[in-house]
């Protein structure tokens, strides 16, 4: 499901707004915790897509608890699965200092400094 509302998501701000107006969050935020890891990087990558839009978009995921909830995600994983987490926190900071800020003081920084040293894929730490 979290795969199919990602796919959704990703077109466009009008199509990542349906999404949220299902009323996903904070029901995708608790997937973030899931047993099955595809389940986790999934859902990651649908708060990812719809971060990406607008700042309106990104700062509805930080009013929801999700910067709290994708920094413990990155926290949480290693490898590509951490790749969709650190970039819908690049995502949510690009687009302001205030949100930029939330990511700050969710304590977002240490987690990717952890991935940009211990990240061996050049990918990840390009991201």
């Amino acid at each position: 499901v979290c795969a199919c509302l990602a796919q959704i998501a990703k077109h466009s701000v009008e199509l990542a707004e349906v999404v949220v107006e299902a009323e996903i969050f904070p029901k995708i935020l608790t997937c973030l915790k899931d047993v099955d890891t595809q389940v986790r990087k999934n859902s990651a990558t649908c708060i990812r897509e719809i971060a990406k839009h607008t700042p309106e978009l990104a700062r509805l995921i930080v009013n929801a608890g999700g910067v709290t909830a994708i920094v413990d995600y990155v926290n949480e994983t290693r490898g590509n699965a951490r790749l969709p987490g650190i970039m819908t926190l690049g995502y949510i900071s690009a687009f302001s200092e205030t949100l930029a800020m939330g990511v700050i003081v969710a304590k977002g920084v240490q987690p990717l400094m952890d991935a940009l040293v211990r990240e061996p894929e050049d990918h990840i730490k390009a991201a």
